[in-house]
């Protein structure tokens, strides 16, 4: 069954409307929303209560801070991927700690990393993020792959699963690139967790027959175009 994922972009201890990746921008989801009129995580949680959320630390990822207590609290009411800006297998081991898993990002992790990651004893608790702008790899790194290519390389790591996000479409309720997710599906043998663009219930029923194991979502929930009954 699809995985419908709640996404929770936290900023000083805030969730936030993500809009194209353009996080300077993003404003205080409680003045979006049609279904919580709180931006409080925790009381998010509690009001739509969500099987499983994605959990992304944007003070971490922008080095300035950390919402680590926050998210700690959230994640003992939902199961709790996060996302935190990993540099280093520390990074990783300290996620493990507040969080049910852990997602290195290639935006600030190269392969190097990845690597060291998966000797820990945690590996299964531990995924990957490609995270796509304007059809390429958001990264910090030297790394020179193209988002098909990463996946094909990903096969070589035993992480858990693979996430993608179009940066460019988070936000936007601009639909889906279906041929390139088709080619990721079959280029993986990772399980592949998608977000970014996803606007409806039909968009997820699409994702599930491409083969996408999972879906982020958060615009179309606060919108009212998926139910919140999807989350449970």
């Amino acid at each position: 069954m699809m995985r419908t994922i709640l996404v929770l972009d936290i900023f000083n201890s805030l969730v936030v409307h993500a809009l194209r990746g353009q996080r300077e921008h993003y404003l205080p989801i409680g003045e979006y929303s049609c279904v919580c009129k709180t931006s409080d995580p925790l009381n998010i949680i509690k009001e739509l209560h969500p099987k499983e959320v994605y959990a992304a630390d944007l003070n971490l990822i922008r080095g300035i801070g950390d919402n680590y207590s926050v998210i700690k609290n959230v994640s003992q009411y939902s199961k709790t991927i996060l996302s935190c800006g990993v540099k280093t297998t520390q990074d990783v081991s300290t996620g493990l700690e507040i969080a049910d898993t852990v997602t290195i990002g290639c935006e600030n992790a190269d392969f190097d990393v990845i690597g060291e990651a998966c000797e820990l004893k945690d590996v299964g608790r531990i995924h990957v993020n490609i995270d796509i702008m304007d059809n390429k790899i958001l990264t910090n790194t030297r790394m020179s792959f193209t988002p098909l290519e990463a996946v094909k390389k990903l096969n070589e790591y035993p992480i858990n699963d693979l996430i993608i996000i179009d940066l460019t479409k988070v936000g936007t309720e601009s639909g889906i690139n279906v041929d390139f997710l088709k080619s990721a599906v079959a280029y993986s043998d990772h399980d592949i967790i998608f977000g970014g663009g996803v606007r409806d219930v039909a968009d997820l029923d699409q994702l599930s027959d491409i083969g996408i194991s999972g879906a982020l979502v958060a615009t179309g929930i606060h919108n009212q175009a998926i139910p919140v009954e999807k989350l449970w």
